[in-house]
């Protein structure tokens, strides 16, 4: 493998890291690129994010850069911005004892990246790239794995987990996103170290979860989690070895990758009708409020399109933004259970062919025209606009004077 230079990272990158680093030097500290920026380098891919590492501890850094952020000051992470650029720069560390599953009991700084590497994941997060003289530093055989298209985890891989509950999650996810086998043992050591998911919250699950869903190969990472026991320790809805192959197997009919909502509605979906259950489960993973409305909407639709009527409903339903969601999630669900996907289709067919005018016409009537009809104010307007509505949909009013006249018989509608 080639492996790629410093210079080959982005230019507002490369003046940022070569900036404190310099700074850094001229104080006596050395500091190098590390974790994801260091591997993509190594790859050949540009990084998205710049992560350093440096023996200055967090009150040295601070002194030489006075507008740092202190993100996690307790293991020596602190954010320095350059230049519009927000550099994730850490100490170097060792980590003893992690009784909750998440954090060390115990954070040394050190000055050995020898010792840093050893608390780190896998073997290519490992890497280190001195800025100012090029040189890179690999003390977990990191670049060769990266050759080899093997990911490994550093040392033990019981010891690995067993630390961090969440790595069981990553390593699904990078192995998908690198597209690497996974070395022997480790996807046995993950099977066997289920415990350590009992010390990750449902926030830091849910987030990688969701990196899965929007990122390469899900299907692959979510084969991993299944082969290994951690999606359902890790997402505990009720659903044995074959509710969860039935779920899996829903990914087949969707997008790549399926994305946020659509992603998390066919992970959580149940083939039949909603229960209470159901709903606790999705409230389990902690979304926001506006992605468990979009969810829950997206299961409702696509348990109605089925028999969804002619008019008024159809278009109500179907110009939803969770629409085309719900018909695919539908479309997969029949596909899966063998049942003809034609009248799916020609809802989806239905849809496409409908401007915005027709699944949003302009209304015939507004509060203004029920104040002028001296219409009570109260849920009877609401009322009275709705089925306005519906009657403008299905065709019956076709034009404003049809509707005045519509509203003049508003007591006998009410």
């Amino acid at each position: 493998m080639a492996t790629k230079s410093v210079n080959d990272l982005p230019p507002d990158q490369l003046l940022a890291a070569r900036g404190i680093a310099r700074r850094l030097a001229d104080a006596g500290y050395p500091s190098w690129i590390v974790g994801g920026a260091a591997r993509d380098l190594a790859r050949g891919v540009q990084p998205k994010d710049l992560d350093m590492v440096t023996t200055a501890t967090p009150d040295q850094v601070e002194a030489l850069f006075p507008r740092t952020i202190g993100v996690g000051r307790a293991f020596g992470i602190l954010i320095v911005p350059w230049e519009g650029v927000d550099v994730e720069l850490a100490t170097l560390r060792t980590e003893q004892g992690y009784r909750d599953g998440r954090r060390p009991d115990e954070v040394s700084f050190g000055t050995s990246v020898e010792e840093d590497a050893g608390r780190r994941d896998f073997t290519c997060n490992a890497l280190y790239l001195a800025v100012l003289t090029d040189e890179w530093i690999d003390p977990a055989g990191g670049l060769a794995d990266l050759e080899a298209r093997v990911l490994r985890t550093v040392g033990d891989p019981h010891r690995r987990f067993a630390e961090d509950g969440l790595r069981l999650l990553r390593l699904a996810r990078f192995q998908a996103r690198l597209d690497f086998d996974l070395a022997p043992g480790v996807a046995e050591a993950a099977a066997e170290s289920l415990d350590a998911l009992r010390g990750v919250s449902p926030e830091r699950v849910r987030e990688e979860l969701t990196r899965i869903l929007t990122g390469p190969r899900h299907l692959v990472a979510l084969a991993t989690l299944a082969a290994t026991g951690v999606l359902p320790v890790a997402l505990p809805v009720g659903a044995g070895g074959a509710g969860w192959d039935r779920r899996l197997a829903l990914f087949a009919g969707l997008p790549t990758p399926p994305g946020e909502v659509l992603g998390w509605a066919a992970l959580l979906d149940p083939p039949g009708a909603l229960t209470e259950s159901d709903l606790a489960a999705l409230e389990a993973t902690r979304p926001s409020r506006e992605q468990h409305d979009r969810i829950l909407r997206v299961w409702q639709l696509r348990r109605l399109l089925p028999r969804l009527g002619d008019g008024a409903e159809r278009i109500r339903a179907l110009r939803e933004e969770v629409a085309p969601l719900a018909l695919t999630l539908a479309k997969a669900h029949a596909s899966l259970a063998g049942e003809d996907l034609a009248p799916l289709e020609a809802l989806e067919a239905w849809r496409a062919s409908r401007s915005a005018a027709e699944l949003f016409p302009a209304p015939w009537l507004s509060s203004d025209d029920l104040a002028a009809a001296q219409v009570p104010r109260g849920p009877l307007w609401g009322k009275l606009l709705r089925a306005a509505e519906d009657e403008q949909l299905e065709g019956r009013l076709t034009c404003r004077k049809q509707a005045l006249a519509w509203l003049a018989r508003w007591e006998d509608l009410a």
